[in-house]
């Protein structure tokens, strides 16, 4: 009878009907190397009668948290839209290519710092009036080889160098933008990170009580000390830890 299809025949038939018998570029993750794609090549070069699948195959390494593998048995799932308000989507991007697509990727705090404080960096030579100009294959060239991200993340480093002593600025913004990083102008980067570190009334409030109390607990700690030294004790206390930490000779010498 009538049945929910199988996991491979499933993706078999959506990509025939949306990209026909044959496509260009099909990704997934290394853990899906085998079975599924083996099934998925078997089932629709034999259903459709071609020699090739997809021309192509893009198979990304896992994204690790605390080097433990990004799963829902683990609960440590991250949604790009819980980011939406905290992280800027440049900084996503940035920390997403700094490793290559077939290595791991160790997502953490560190990671997402590094990269807030690189694109800090690079838009101090932004400018709006900025040209497009066209980004030669020099600088293309770890794209081409496997898209090598972080050696093309190398040469944006070499190119803002250059820009940073105000030689091809225009080029550097350009390639930057070729993978979708500083897309926004200064104004815009500069009222998200404010945005972002922008605080409630309430929140105002509870840190300035905190402070009040952290205050009035320090003056408590120097009015004892004034205490114990206005009568005397104090000193003797201090003469007694100083003597404990000499030697046997300087003990005799005293």
């Amino acid at each position: 009878g009538k049945g929910r299809p199988g996991w491979h025949l499933e993706c078999s038939a959506m990509s025939k009907k949306f990209l026909g018998n044959e496509f260009d570029i099909h990704g997934g993750g290394i853990d899906l190397i085998f079975p599924h794609h083996e099934n998925e090549i078997a089932q629709s070069r034999c259903a459709n009668d071609t020699k090739v699948f997809a021309n192509y195959w893009v198979h990304n390494a896992f994204i690790t948290m605390s080097n433990e593998k990004m799963a829902k048995s683990q609960g440590n799932i991250l949604k790009i839209k819980d980011f939406r308000n905290k992280i800027s989507g440049q900084i996503i991007r940035l920390a997403l290519m700094s490793a290559h697509y077939k290595q791991p990727l160790d997502w953490n705090d560190k990671l997402l710092s590094d990269c807030e404080s690189t694109l800090d960096k690079w838009y101090k030579v932004y400018s709006s009036d900025l040209k497009s100009v066209k980004v030669p294959d020099e600088i293309l060239k770890p794209l081409y080889e496997d898209l090598n991200t972080p050696g093309y993340i190398a040469n944006l480093h070499k190119l803002f160098e250059k820009a940073n002593k105000g030689e091809n600025t225009d080029l550097f913004v350009s390639a930057c933008k070729f993978i979708g990083l500083m897309n926004e102008t200064s104004e815009q980067w500069n009222e998200f990170k404010k945005k972002r570190v922008s605080l409630t009334e309430s929140e105002i409030e509870k840190m300035l009580s905190l402070r009040d109390k952290a205050r009035e607990k320090r003056k408590l700690q120097v009015g004892k000390m004034k205490k114990v030294f206005s009568s005397g004790k104090g000193s003797s206390n201090v003469h007694k830890a100083k003597f404990h930490t000499m030697d046997k000779k300087e003990k005799e010498e005293s």
